[in-house]
């Protein structure tokens, strides 16, 4: 029986044997058990409280980053939008300005167009006169050609010259030819040699470029030429009065300075 015993000591048998403790002692084993019991439920909450307040300020960060990427993302889509505002607006206002330079133009173009009518329609007016003026039937056409030659004959100055008129006025040249050398040789002291060319002038209603009468001079080689007809004197006339010509028809433009 014993040797079991010695054999077998935490058996049911050995455990009836320990000595049992004593009230006070059993008293004192349940209040350190408490005790324990209290530390770890005060540990198991401060670790709850320390995780719920990490967990806290996880939230508050990432709350802070997403606030602050929101932020950077709404800024970078405002300076986005405005870029792209700013470049339709570039756009658009490139059209406007480049369909308005276009519309001015128009308008400008129709303007000198229709002042270019104009002043066409006066030099068709006053070349009909000329044309009345250079009329053979008129007394005073002579005494013009003559005046026309002799000037023509100064600005040549030349010892021989031919001069060319319309076919409807070969015989007021030939008649002319004495009297316009006599009064060169007076002004000048010089002799000059007048021969009428068999080439004539366009006639009046010629449909590519009529003359209206006058005359042309040119050294015998034709290597020097002055245009003395009525169109060549009207040319003249015109470019050098165009300007009062214009602001007769016109008016004086507010915004020009220089008048040409």
């Amino acid at each position: 029986m014993n040797s079991i015993i010695r054999e077998a000591p935490f058996s049911a048998l050995s455990f009836a044997l320990l000595p049992r403790p004593s009230r006070k002692e059993s008293n004192l084993f349940k209040m350190d058990q408490q005790a324990v019991n209290k530390q770890i439920k005060q540990m198991v909450e401060f670790i709850k409280q320390e995780a719920n307040e990490k967990a806290h300020e996880i939230l508050i960060k990432a709350e802070e980053e997403f606030n602050i990427e929101k932020l950077r993302l709404v800024e970078q889509e405002k300076v986005k939008v405005k870029s792209e505002y700013e470049t339709k607006h570039k756009q658009i206002e490139i059209k406007r300005r480049i369909a308005f330079s276009n519309e001015v133009n128009a308008n400008r173009l129709k303007v000198l167009t229709a002042r270019d009518e104009v002043l066409s329609s006066v030099k068709a007016v006053v070349a009909n006169e000329l044309g009345k003026i250079g009329e053979p039937s008129n007394a005073a056409y002579k005494d013009l050609m003559l005046k026309l030659t002799l000037q023509g004959l100064y600005q040549m100055a030349e010892t021989a010259v031919v001069i060319r008129v319309r076919q409807s006025d070969s015989s007021i040249a030939s008649a002319i030819v004495k009297d316009a050398a006599s009064q060169y040789k007076s002004g000048t002291g010089k002799e000059v040699t007048i021969t009428v060319d068999k080439e004539y002038l366009p006639k009046k209603d010629d449909s590519v470029s009529p003359c209206y009468g006058g005359v042309k001079l040119f050294t015998p080689d034709f290597q020097i030429a002055i245009d003395n007809t009525l169109n060549g004197r009207l040319d003249v006339v015109l470019a050098q009065r165009m300007p009062d010509v214009k602001i007769a028809l016109f008016g004086r433009s507010a915004t020009r300075r220089h008048i040409d």
